[in-house]
């Protein structure tokens, strides 16, 4: 006979192996079904508009998912879907492909908070008293605070626990709240907590914010019938919600539900951190007996409202709660619990390299089971961040080890054996022979570098020369200061410089160089030489002036006292004895200075005395001329004459300038004598006269030292004389001037000579006819006056006809009318003339008019 099932001792009873309600046939117990979600699109998959997904600023307001609105008006949940989902959106998404997100802050005072919030109108109200479960996923990261522009899980979480909470209002609020700034009219930011605008809070639990997803639910009982609901934070935001460097402390919601329940199981805790509790709800021990079970098998004794399972040991597995109604009927409720243990991954970048080496550590564990991490870098060093950059200082090999704590308090490491390995890095160190030399010099270099060992070699000596030999002869060819480099390269690929700046001096070999001046000129020429060497002041130098003169100084002066050209040389010698000589062919040009000589001709004579001057000096030294006369007149003619003025005795000095500019001089003494010359004047008159008193007196009165005396009359009675007074008559029928000469000597031979023109005045006179015939028989054929003394360039004579028309006119004294009018033949007729004509003798103008009759 077999014995009947129990189904809440945890014994077979009927020894069929199968224990409690998993003997299903002996202990049928109706599981209850799932309930319809009251919440409208809970996985937010569907929706009226797409986010903005411009990268510059992507925009998605929550009012684009069915069914749900911000709680204000200033307050701006966001809405990812469409395929657009930012990378930092943790991965896989619970529930489909769509999600919400909000993000929560206080300022640094901790006084204000502002607050983001989902909303929704129930489309089936909750029933005051009945039971309810809410639940939902999910995940934190600290983001922009830009319009999800960067949700970036590399940011640490560094905020706390918030109690996340779900209000109820009884009626449907037609739009999202505004508060208005009663002074500005502006809306107000969203700094209002949920209560303050009347809604009720249902129920709340606590979230631990971590980067991965975790579902989170509590059950409650509705207060009142309620038609709204509002999730969000309690008020107000905890203190370390701080916003730092443009960040915020950010959430991701998806799959969120709301279901009545007649039988709810909620957890809290895990196996893994010792706390696991579980409780049921509705508990109503009046009309119902409750029983536990974990994996189908009764837990004797637990048949309360709640069950500490980890005080009693107790693990994973699938927890049930059985209900036995007061008719008798069964309902189970189940929920399982898991207790999964991360398995810690990592990865080294680089794995291996040399001292000091930057390795960055990354945490490649499951994301769904990452949470928080410890490293453990082998060389004493610890992080707690994901990835690490560390530094590794001592070769070796170092064990890494990885603790991960995930989401649920679930808890593994890892030792990674020889995870990085560090090379040791060698020390470049070398030494040369010699450091200073002359253009040319070979210095030995010689590596020094530790530790000991085998390594590539890699020096530059500073001049673009690269050798791998070690040691090593370089031969520098130019001069300069070099910077030598020696690069060590081991094994194992590390390899370290060391540059030695200026250490090899190479001293140019000297460049003599100078400049003179002058480099020609005339004997005893003095020449300045300076010394042009660059670093003259370092070097000795010795100088060879090619006339015989030396000298050490820097710079030096010569004296060259002979003509010729001569060649000149400077040698220069450093401080380490490298010399070098310019040689200068010809530098120097020194002129020889002419030899002047000269004759004149006359040397003797009356003054003005004209004599001619030959400069005789050899025609090759002469390129210029100076004469000075002795009477303070000069000459830059090489060949020249000169009129001497006054009697005397005069030197005369010529100076000539060879081609090349040396000047030779001779001065004659007394060489030129000049007698004086009388002095010839006279006087005359009358003056002025005319041609009716042409008589004239002339009176010597010429220079005392006049001995002999020689008039010419020109025309004149005597034509000439040699008396000191003379009494002379000149032509009495026309003025003119005629040029009276006087010639007087003095005792010396010597002449004077003066010529006065003497003039005799004519008389002006006018004659007009009256009348002629101008009939071909040559007397009195033409009309026109008849003038003396008269200035023919001032002459104008015009003849009219009665009627005042001009039929003649002349500017010719010699030119007479014929008596034609209009090429017409003359006839007797009274005509009119007029005459203007200027005086020779008075030099006026004078106009006459008069008649004159044609005969024929």
């Amino acid at each position: 006979m077999t014995a009947q099932e129990i189904c809440d001792n945890g014994i077979d009873d009927d020894g069929n192996g199968l224990i409690d309600l998993n003997d299903t046939l002996a202990c049928p117990c109706t599981l209850l079904p799932p309930q319809v979600n009251l919440i409208t699109n809970g996985s937010f998959e569907d929706h009226t508009c797409c986010p903005n997904a411009d990268p510059s600023w992507p925009i998605g307001h929550i009012d684009c998912a069915n069914g749900w609105d911000d709680y204000m008006v200033s307050a701006s949940c966001d809405y990812y879907a469409c395929g657009y989902m930012p990378t930092g959106v943790p991965q896989p998404i619970p529930d489909g492909n769509g999600l919400a997100g909000f993000g929560q802050f206080t300022d640094w005072s901790g006084i204000n908070s502002y607050y983001e919030n989902l909303v929704q109108c129930l489309a089936t109200p909750l029933v005051n008293g009945a039971a309810y479960e809410f639940s939902f996923n999910m995940a934190a990261v600290r983001s922009s605070m830009a319009p999800a522009i960067n949700l970036n899980l590399t940011v640490p979480v560094n905020f706390g626990p918030i109690d996340m909470v779900l209000y109820g209002i009884d009626t449907c609020p037609s739009s999202p709240y505004v508060a208005y700034d009663p002074v500005w009219g502006n809306p107000l930011p969203a700094t209002i907590c949920a209560t303050d605008l009347h809604w009720i809070p249902l129920g709340q639990v606590t979230y631990n914010p971590v980067g991965a997803w975790q579902e989170l639910s509590f059950t409650f009982q509705a207060p009142f019938d309620v038609g709204a609901i509002l999730f969000g934070p309690a008020c107000p935001i905890p203190a370390d919600y701080i916003s730092t460097n443009s960040t915020w402390p950010y959430f991701l919601m998806d799959d969120m539900s709301l279901v009545p329940v007649e039988l709810s199981l909620t957890t809290t805790g895990n196996p893994c951190t010792n706390d696991l509790l579980l409780t049921v709800a509705p508990f109503d021990l009046v009309n119902n007996t409750y029983q536990w079970y974990l994996d189908g098998v009764a837990l004797v004794g637990e048949t309360g409202d709640s069950l500490h399972a980890s005080d009693l040991g107790l693990g994973a597995g699938m927890y049930a709660m059985r209900l036995i109604r007061w008719d008798g009927t069964c309902a189970l409720a189940q929920t399982e619990v898991v207790s999964l243990y991360p398995e810690p991954l990592a990865s080294a970048t680089p794995s291996s390299g040399c001292a000091p080496l930057n390795v960055v550590l990354n945490n490649l564990t499951d994301p769904a089971l990452n949470g928080s991490v410890m490293w453990d870098l082998g060389d004493g060093a610890t992080s707690v961040a994901n990835s690490v950059l560390h530094t590794y200082v001592l070769p070796g090999s170092y064990d890494v080890r990885l603790t991960v704590t995930s989401a649920l308090g679930c808890m593994s490491d890892s030792l990674f054996e020889g995870l990085v390995t560090v090379y040791p890095t060698p020390q470049a160190s070398f030494f040369p022979d010699t450091t200073v030399g002359c253009v040319g010099l070979e210095v030995g270099f010689t590596s020094i570098s530790t530790p000991a060992g085998t390594y590539d070699y890699s020096w530059s000596f500073g001049d673009g020369v690269i050798t791998d030999q070690n040691p090593v002869q370089h031969a520098y060819s130019a001069p300069g200061t070099y910077n030598v480099m020696l690069t060590v390269t081991s094994a194992d690929g590390c390899h370290d410089d060391t540059l030695r700046s200026q250490l090899i001096q190479i001293l140019p070999t000297p460049e003599p160089a100078f400049s003179f001046s002058p480099d020609n000129g005339c004997v005893p020429l003095q020449v300045r030489f300076d010394n042009q060497t660059p670093d003259a002041d370092h070097q000795s130098a010795f100088w060879d002036l090619g006339n015989g003169q030396t000298d050490t100084t820097t710079n030096a002066d010569g004296l060259y006292v002979t003509p010729g050209s001569y060649t000149v040389s400077l040698t220069m010698t450093n401080a380490i004895g490298c010399s070098a000589t310019l040689t200068v062919n010809n530098a120097v040009t020194a002129h020889g200075l002419p030899v002047v000589t000269f004759f004149v001709d006359p040397d003797t004579g009356c003054a003005p005395l004209q004599v001619e001057f030959t400069n005789t000096t050899d025609p090759g030294m002469i390129g210029g001329c100076t004469w000075q006369f002795g009477d303070g007149a000069n000459s830059s003619s090489c060949g020249t004459s000169h009129t001497y003025q006054y009697p005397g005795t005069y030197n005369v000095s010529l100076t000539v300038t060879s081609p090349f500019g040396c000047e030779g001089d001779t001065t004659l003494y007394h060489l030129v004598h000049v007698d004086p010359s009388p002095s010839a004047h006279f006087a005359f008159g009358p003056q002025p006269t005319d041609f009716y008193h042409p008589d004239i007196m002339f009176n010597d009165h010429s220079s005392d030292d006049a001995i002999a005396w020689y008039w010419s009359f020109p025309q004149g009675l005597p034509s000439n004389s040699a008396d000191t007074v003379v009494m002379v008559s000149f032509p009495g029928d026309q003025g003119g001037t005629y040029p009276v000469e006087l010639v007087v000597t003095n005792i010396f031979g010597c002449t004077d000579t003066i010529v006065h023109p003497v003039k005799i005045d004519g008389i002006f006179s006018v004659y007009v006819p009256n009348a002629f015939t101008p009939n071909s028989d040559s007397v009195n054929d033409l009309f026109y006056p008849v003038i003396k003394d008269a200035d023919g360039r001032d002459y104008d004579f015009s003849v009219f006809d009665r009627w005042g028309a001009e039929i003649f006119h002349t500017v010719d004294m010699g030119t007479g009318w014929d008596g034609t009018v209009k090429d017409s033949e003359p006839k007797t007729d009274v005509y009119t003339w007029k005459l203007r004509v200027r005086s020779a003798v008075d030099g006026f103008m004078r106009a006459y008019t008069g008649k004159v009759t044609v005969l024929r």
